[in-house]
């Protein structure tokens, strides 16, 4: 790129009020949320474990839906046959947690 290029790409970021300090600052969030979100997943796993309980789909299809989001992301950038493994495995986990949810919420037995 021109140094032309380069500014006028930083000048019209600025204007959207997307600058480093801003991309860091939301960097930074999803990080936390995602580290917060599989805590709390991690928790209910283990409350589900102690008190010999089932998790309900609708929970188990959220976390499975973020995990195929992250392996597949993961696969698209690092071209690793593993995460395009599990990233297949996480979507097809989650297609069966969703029809779980949907199943429920219609009153159909499984």
């Amino acid at each position: 790129m021109k140094k032309e290029d380069i500014l006028s790409k930083a000048q019209k970021e600025g204007m959207l009020g997307i600058d480093e300090g801003t991309k860091q600052m939301k960097n930074q969030g999803r990080l936390i949320g995602q580290a917060m979100f599989s805590f709390v997943f991690v928790i209910i796993a283990l409350l589900a474990i102690i008190t010999k309980s089932e998790i309900d789909y609708g929970v188990r299809a959220m976390f499975l839906g973020y995990l195929a989001g992250e392996t597949f992301i993961e696969w698209r950038f690092k071209k690793s046959k593993v995460f395009l493994l599990l990233s297949i495995a996480a979507s097809f986990t989650t297609i069966l947690a969703l029809i779980g949810v949907a199943c429920s919420m219609f009153g159909v037995a499984l």
